[in-house]
């Protein structure tokens, strides 16, 4: 049943005249009613009655009415959403994001589904090496994670980040010591290798810089144990700078040499063609041009 004939239908049942109903639709008086006679010759029944007043709907007529507003209703919803999907106001964002962007990353995805409120988001605490799993094999859309990125991975980088040592409140150190070895008499938590290699590359590429073995005392699967051991006393923890935002009775004591530091980027998988992605990319270039543009602004 095509939704031209039953937008016809609907527009002679609310005027009842065919003259006027072909003129709101644009077409001819003998076109509209060509359009009407197809219809009931589709259904098996007259849909109206001429008179000298115009057109009145039959029995039929009427009890078809409600179910021809209903199918074209749908339709256009369903055109409308249709719509919506393929320009990128409509859809779903599954985001990956690590310790470095917790902050970062939820104002600008909050500040996305402003813009975009019909886009369903979920988040995922993930490390870059699994977020970069999940990019390739489609099963995560965006992630923040730390640069270079895996062959098949467009970038768009968003912050520097750098390692620092998290030590308890109570510890007597107010800047990194000159000798690292007093940095092993409490000892050391580290997130497990599995969770986090990519941090676990960079505390060794520090480390080897300086000659420095940490003695690890524990090991932890996931972030917030690490954080929690630091807070009880229990170690000293390398942890990238942004976890001060997360840590309660600790300190951090930032490391500022090149070799503590890396790149984050938002990333996204080059060949694939999904609008809402689209727009997600270009509202965070846009974001980060905007605040590069005011952080330079004469104050």
């Amino acid at each position: 049943m095509e939704l031209k004939l039953l937008r016809a239908f609907l527009t002679v049942a609310e005027l009842r005249h065919f003259g006027h109903a072909a003129e709101a639709l644009y077409v001819s008086q003998p076109a509209l009613s060509k359009q009407i006679v197809a219809l009931e010759a589709s259904l098996g029944a007259r849909l109206f009655e001429r008179g000298r007043h115009g057109a009145e709907l039959t029995i039929f007529g009427e009890g078809f009415l409600a179910d021809a507003e209903a199918l074209v209703r749908d339709a256009d919803n369903i055109l409308a959403r249709a719509r919506e999907a393929s320009s990128g106001t409509r859809g779903y964002l599954r985001v990956g994001l690590g310790l470095s962007t917790l902050t970062e990353a939820p104002q600008l995805i909050a500040q996305f589904r402003k813009l975009y409120p019909n886009v369903s988001v979920t988040l995922n605490d993930l490390s870059s090496a699994e977020q970069s799993r999940r990019l390739l094999g489609g099963k995560l859309d965006v992630g923040f994670l730390r640069l270079p990125a895996d062959a098949g991975l467009s970038t768009l980088p968003i912050l520097d980040e750098a390692l620092a040592l998290a030590i308890p409140q109570y510890a007597r150190w107010k800047r990194v010591p000159s000798n690292l070895q007093e940095l092993n008499e409490p000892g050391f938590i580290a997130l497990s290798r599995g969770r986090g290699p990519g941090l676990a590359a960079q505390i060794d590429h520090w480390c080897g810089e300086h000659g420095f073995v940490p003695k690890v005392i524990q090991q932890a699967d996931d972030i917030q144990s690490v954080l929690a051991g630091v807070a009880a006393g229990v170690g000293a923890a390398f942890l990238p700078s942004r976890a001060q935002y997360l840590l309660r009775d600790a300190r951090v004591l930032p490391l500022r040499d090149a070799a503590a530091r890396w790149r984050v980027a938002l990333a996204w998988q080059t060949t694939r063609d999904d609008p809402v992605v689209a727009n997600f990319v270009a509202f965070v270039r846009a974001a980060k041009k905007s605040l590069r543009a005011g952080s330079t602004a004469p104050g």
